[in-house]
């Protein structure tokens, strides 16, 4: 009998793998999990046709790559361990010649394998959570998990801690951080049937390096997180808001050593499935703070160039605060409401001029830690409405209101992107894509989607409370991007700098901002900055050449108003095929006035400062299920009457009898009127292909120009390819 077991045993192995293997729901249910990608991208740019100016950039090869491994460890029921590494790959190489390290040259250039000094290429790809450990514990009342690492994205409130997403991300940017997916759900989620909320493209998360606790289940439906990190990108005793090793020309030369001498300091509590007429909403309270220590004081750069100085020239430190209250939840199933209403203070301490009492106990300092006085500012009012209804077209409306000196360093008010920090400016596109102090304004969206495609339609229409400094920041939506990879300078990354500064020389003739001879916070000369992914440009329309010598920056009340259009409709069945065939376009029309206009539309309308039209068309087919393929074409027009340039007389014409130039000064520049018009165009193609069941390639090209009428020096012309291969285990 026993040996009559052991022969019908025998015959059910082959079938006990399967069935030991449909117990596996998911990773989840293994003790120790593994998983993750790898990452392998190229990226060649080539400016074909330059001025002197973009000598710098004119061609760059780049290949990064890394590997992100995910380990969960689940002893028991009730408790997960799990870390996130990071591993970036260098195929820099070794150089052959003394201009490999270009645009920095010196006596440590000669083939030498590293990247030259500041080089952000060791950025890489560092988008996800990266070099991450973390415990979740979980009992029948209590859940907590307790995050420890370089890279945490998280939310809280909108005046507190997020992100706004407001433009569609297009086809022909593969994002780095897209998860997996195979190639027919990215083509559906980003043009087929677009996601307009939610996900990884859309989500609301901030960056942060630190302590998180996330208390996720507590009695009574309460929640609870609680965060310590440190002033990543907001540290102002080094020069650039980030303390590198920036004398060491190596693989260290990005690294950091997160000593910022300051912490932030975050606390939510909430409260969910409070009753209202029917509804479940959620109630939060929010703190978030960032609280710097007095030893900044003996930061070398914080003396010379100090962020913050009071009105007698002495340094500085501003502690920021914001404290917010937000209910949001579903009124009915088909209406979802959103509110925060925030305070935000400032802890000033100034340091006093300590010299002489110094000087008696034989120290040659100026200041010291001890030497201050302090204040704090009254507060400063924000507040963020949001309605979403579905009953019929669905229909998302968006109210602001936020005082002149509103400041949440990590809200929807100063975007981790393009950081602005408090700077007294204005944007194009102003409340309808960007968010900041002093402005108060609606935005209004229609998004009725169709059988084959949809037709939505944005307005908003915003303007400044009180009045401001006529900065005006407009966004290279286009070509943007590839512009901002394109460039060399470690500065592209840091908004309080040119874009292009850390060259070794300017990659445009910028117009004249404002802000000239005054501290790295409160510097709004005009040209090119970046942040991350972005590029954006500046100037002031002065009223006369007398101004723009003499600094005299106009102030407005200013508004803003935006006109946007996303169509598409698929035309598959028009060649009786059920695979999709997507045309789409997007355009958005931006005007900035320093009186109501409905629509700008023309610099030439009164009181108009700037008009922005931007136009970016992607068809795309899916060619078979695993193989896609999209076109890109697009252009993008700025133009402004009042904007101004200054010219060395030895690289320009020698007359200045034209109608725009007056001479400034006998030292061999002169300021020239350079009214904006400027057009960009772009033209490229791009596939994506599952070529197995984990792995894809993704391809682009794009053709750009840009052509400046009154500036020809910033006239060029562009290839752009990208290639990247990832692979998922």
């Amino acid at each position: 009998m026993t040996a009559a077991k052991l022969d019908s045993l025998n015959e059910r192995l082959d079938s006990l793998e399967a069935y030991a293997g449909s117990t596996v729901v998911g990773k989840d249910d293994n003790p120790v999990a593994v998983s993750g990608d790898i990452a392998i991208r190229f990226k060649n740019f080539d400016y074909y046709e330059y001025s002197d100016l973009q000598k710098d950039d004119r061609v760059r090869t780049k290949v990064e790559a890394a590997a992100t491994v995910g380990v969960v460890v689940s002893p028991a029921s009730y408790l997960t361990v799990f870390t996130n590494l990071y591993l970036p790959f260098d195929f820099s190489g070794y150089f052959e010649n003394s201009k490999a390290s270009s645009p920095n040259e010196g006596p440590f250039n000669n083939s030498e394998r590293v990247l030259y000094l500041h080089s952000s290429d060791y950025y890489g790809l560092r988008i996800s959570e990266n070099m991450l450990a973390g415990v979740d514990m979980r009992t029948g009342s209590f859940g907590a998990t307790l995050l420890a690492g370089g890279v945490i994205w998280k939310s809280a409130s909108p005046l507190t801690m997020w992100e706004r997403e407001t433009m569609p991300r297009f086809l022909s940017q593969y994002e780095l951080f897209e998860d997996e997916k195979v190639v027919s759900t990215y083509y559906k989620e980003k043009a087929f049937k677009p996601v307009k909320e939610g996900g990884r493209a859309f989500w609301t998360n901030r960056s942060f390096g630190g302590l998180f606790l996330d208390i996720h289940t507590l009695p009574w439906n309460m929640k609870a997180q609680a965060m310590l990190s440190q002033p990543m990108d907001m540290d102002i005793g080094a020069r650039d808001g980030l303390r590198m090793l920036g004398s060491q020309v190596g693989e260290l030369e990005m690294t950091g050593t997160y000593d910022f001498r300051g912490q932030v300091v975050h606390g939510r509590l909430a409260k969910e499935k409070i009753k209202f007429l029917d509804a479940d909403m959620t109630l939060g309270g929010n703190y978030m703070g960032v609280i710097y220590e007095k030893d900044q004081i003996y930061e070398p750069d914080y003396q010379i160039n100090p962020v913050v100085m009071d009105g007698d020239g002495n340094p500085a430190i501003s502690d920021y605060h914001v404290a917010s209250i937000d209910i949001k939840g579903n009124l009915t199933p088909k209406f979802y409401l959103m509110m925060d209403v925030a305070l935000s203070w400032d802890d000033s301490t100034v340091f006093k001029d300590a010299s002489e009492e110094l000087k008696e106990v034989g120290s040659s300092q100026k200041y010291e830690k001890e030497y201050t006085r302090t204040g704090s500012s009254s507060p400063a009012v924000g507040v963020y409405v949001k309605a979403q209804d579905k009953h019929w077209i669905p229909i998302t409306m968006e109210g602001v209101y936020f005082a002149k000196d509103f400041f949440s360093p990590y809200g929807m008010t100063d975007p981790s992107r393009f950081r602005s920090w408090r700077q007294d400016e204005w944007y194009v596109g102003a409340g309808t894509f960007r968010y900041g102090p002093n402005m108060m304004g609606a935005n209004f969206k229609l998004e009725p989607d169709f059988n084959r495609g949809r037709a939505h339609v944005q307005y908003g229409i915003h303007r400044q409370v009180e009045k401001g400094d006529d900065v005006i920041n407009y966004k290279y939506n286009l070509n943007g991007r590839a512009m901002w990879e394109s460039t060399n300078s470690w500065t592209r990354h840091k908004s309080l700098f040119n874009s292009d500064s850390g060259n070794a020389r300017g990659r445009q003739l910028s117009r004249i901002g404002g802000g000239r001879g005054q501290s790295r916070l409160e510097n709004q000369e005009g040209g090119v900055r970046g942040g991350t992914w972005e590029l954006w440009d500046g100037f002031v329309p002065y009223a006369s050449l007398a101004d723009v010598k003499a600094g005299n920056i106009p102030q407005h009340a200013k508004w803003n108003s935006t006109l946007a259009l996303d169509l598409g409709y698929d035309i598959g069945h028009w060649f009786n095929t059920d695979r999709n065939v997507m045309l789409q376009i997007y355009t958005a029309l931006s005007g900035v006035s320093t009186t109501f206009s409905p629509l700008g539309y023309s610099e030439e309308q009164d009181d108009m400062l700037m008009v922005n039209w931007y136009v970016q068309s992607e068809p795309a087919v899916a060619i078979t299920p695993t193989l896609h393929a999209v076109l890109t074409l697009g252009f993008e027009t700025f133009r402004a009457q009042d904007a101004y340039i200054l010219r060395n007389v030895s690289s320009a014409l020698t007359s200045t009898s034209g109608p725009y130039q007056a001479p400034y000064n006998t030292g061999g520049t002169y300021y020239e009127k350079a009214p904006i018009n400027v057009l960009q165009t772009a033209i490229g193609l791009g596939f994506d292909w599952d070529f197995s069941d984990r792995a894809g390639l993704h391809f682009r090209y794009r053709w750009m120009t840009n052509s400046d009428e009154t500036a020809p020096e910033n006239d060029w012309k562009a290839h752009y390819v990208q290639a990247e291969t990832k692979i998922w285990f």
